[in-house]
């Protein structure tokens, strides 16, 4: 590269830098769509550009901030507390209103399939470089220097475009039984670029249909393949697109005044020749993977496994995403239930805290396939009976570190009278003297959630049975901080369902966190003074239980619920 070319480089990056910093510090924002929830006012793959707005009314498109993610919808309402939005395509309003202060800004242009530029650049640049350095390697002549360049430079794209998969692809929102011809009804979504053919039914970007699907493989599994439906422009682009590097083969010249470039004619003609047999070699290939990524990644394969719709509008759409939400800033351990089998293995803290702060099972653990959130990996819940999951650290938690605390698990059993889902004790194993701060179901199938500063304080579920051999979702908080979350509150299934404000502190001692067992001699069943005389360990199955070292609000509840529930 000549000094010159390197000096319009520099100013040319150095002009686009300005440009960037001057159109980020003016308000605008960038995203690219990754979800098909905007149907086909935003497909997968679009460019949003975003600006703060004075106000905002029903049908404008936003972009919002919720538990670290940010989310394009269409605000349907503004209300006094604050703005009700959806995704055009989701089934219900996004399940709580956005405060004015987490808008980022409203679309000021939408631009379908820039967004796969915006997410493939930083790529190619990155291998444009490395093949342009790759290129200066070793003694060669200007135009086999080309020949690597432009070979490269196509492989690059290519590669790029095989990950992101732009061009055709499709995903599904739902699926339900068929109501006649057997099979199902899968409710899916272009989220490519191209138009295509799904069974029959021709989508373009962004287009959702239901279409009837009776094709079952050896496995199960109810497949559809759908086929590109490009029109004869949209073939004889693409294939214009493949054949740039053949185009650009013929600007290429050998290096030297136009004297030598004559007189070096028929000794240049060789490397000419090796140059265009080069681009089309590439070319072709370019082709040929096109196409073959284009039916490849076109299949879609779905199992029936419940009646209800996919399709959604939660903040996680994992049980997992949930409670490893908050980090290690504001989680003490978060455990998905089923990954270890033994006492010598160990559960995984999944708030990224590390191996202090795994669990290990004070016995063998048994697994069930029967699970409460049915989006997550892998498929399986614990078995307890009788058996104990303590947190895996070398020194117990200070007492001042216990203080303020919320405690989450999925749990379902048909057991009254059940013992600990959760909680505290001086012991890491049972037969603990002091131990608080727990869950527990009691002989009436309530859901009970007890802490003890210097007497029982427990609360409870109404009379309504939680031991029906169901999936249930329960939190428990405690916190003397002032506000919305102060006290002593239990949620089930999404839903406070009692609290106890005036009750702001535990018992004051140093312990452990344990999951499935703990000593419950002395405590109470539900808000009575009638003492509880169960067990002290769990039965039934147990899925995603986490602590967290803050109280989680009513909102962050009901979003962790929905993580998990259709």
């Amino acid at each position: 590269m000549t000094r010159k070319a390197v000096l319009w480089t520099a100013v040319g990056a150095g002009i686009a830098a300005v440009a960037v910093i001057l159109f980020l510090s003016s308000g605008f924002r960038l995203f690219a769509i990754l979800t098909p929830s905007m149907g086909q006012a935003a497909p997968v793959g679009t460019l949003v550009v975003t600006h703060p707005a004075e106000s905002y009314q029903a049908g404008d498109i936003i972009s919002f901030e919720r538990v670290s993610r940010v989310f394009t919808h269409r605000i349907v309402a503004v209300g006094p507390e604050g703005i009700t939005t959806k995704g055009d395509l989701n089934g219900a309003n996004d399940p709580l209103p956005t405060k004015a202060s987490s808008v980022i800004g409203k679309a000021v242009w939408i631009a379908p399939g820039l967004g796969w530029v915006l997410r493939g650049l930083p790529w190619l640049l990155l291998g444009g470089v490395i093949v342009w350095l790759l290129s200066l390697i070793g003694r060669r002549d200007h135009v086999r220097r080309w020949v690597i360049r432009l070979s490269g430079w196509t492989l690059v794209v290519a590669l790029v475009a095989v990950w992101l998969r732009p061009w055709i692809n499709i995903d599904m929102l739902g699926f339900t039984p068929a109501d006649a011809g057997g099979g199902v009804t899968m409710h899916v979504v272009n989220t490519g670029l191209f138009p295509l053919d799904a069974n029959g039914t021709r989508l373009f970007s962004g287009q959702d249909a239901v279409v009837h699907v009776t094709e079952q493989n050896s496995a199960g599994f109810y497949t559809m393949a759908p086929e590109p439906a490009l029109d004869l422009w949209q073939r004889i682009a693409l294939l214009l697109v493949c054949l740039i590097p053949l185009a650009a083969s013929f600007l290429v010249r050998p290096e030297g005044s136009a004297a030598a470039v004559v007189r070096d004619e028929d000794t240049s003609r060789p490397k000419r020749r090796r140059l265009l047999i080069g681009a089309v070699v590439v070319a072709v290939v370019v082709s040929v993977a096109a196409v073959n990524q284009t039916i490849a990644y076109g299949s879609y394969a779905a199992k029936i496994e419940n009646t209800k719709n996919k399709a959604g509008s939660n903040s996680f759409f994992t049980c997992q995403r949930a409670v490893s939400s908050l980090g290690t800033a504001g989680t003490y351990f978060a455990y998905a239930l089923g990954t270890a089998r033994t006492t010598s293995q160990f559960e995984t803290d999944l708030a990224g805290n590390g191996t202090s702060r795994r669990g290990r099972y004070s016995t063998d653990a048994a697994v069930n396939p029967n699970i409460a959130c049915t989006r997550d990996s892998p498929t399986r819940s614990v078995d307890f009976s009788g058996k104990c999951l303590a947190v895996y650290n070398a020194t117990a938690v200070p007492a001042a570190n216990a203080a303020t605390f919320s405690l989450e698990a999925w749990f379902r059993t048909g057991t009254k009278s059940n013992g600990k889902i959760i909680g505290f004790g001086s012991l890491n194993t049972t037969g603990e003297g002091q131990y608080d701060r727990h869950i527990y179901i009691d002989p009436n199938g309530r859901v009970v959630f007890g802490v003890y500063p210097g007497e029982v304080k427990t609360v409870s579920t109404p009379d309504t049975t939680y031991a029906d051999n169901q999936w249930h979702h329960v939190v428990a908080t405690l916190t003397p901080t002032a506000g919305a979350t102060v006290g002593q509150r239990l949620y089930v299934d999404g839903e406070l369902v009692d609290s106890a404000p005036t009750v702001t502190t535990a018992e004051s001692y140093a312990g452990y966190w344990k999951v499935g067992c703990g000593n419950l001699s002395g405590w109470h069943n539900g808000r009575s003074t009638t003492v509880y005389n169960g067990p002290s360990y769990f039965t039934g199955q147990l899925q995603f239980a986490a602590v967290y070292t803050v109280a989680l609000t009513a909102d962050q509840v009901k979003e962790h619920f929905k993580a998990g529930d259709f």
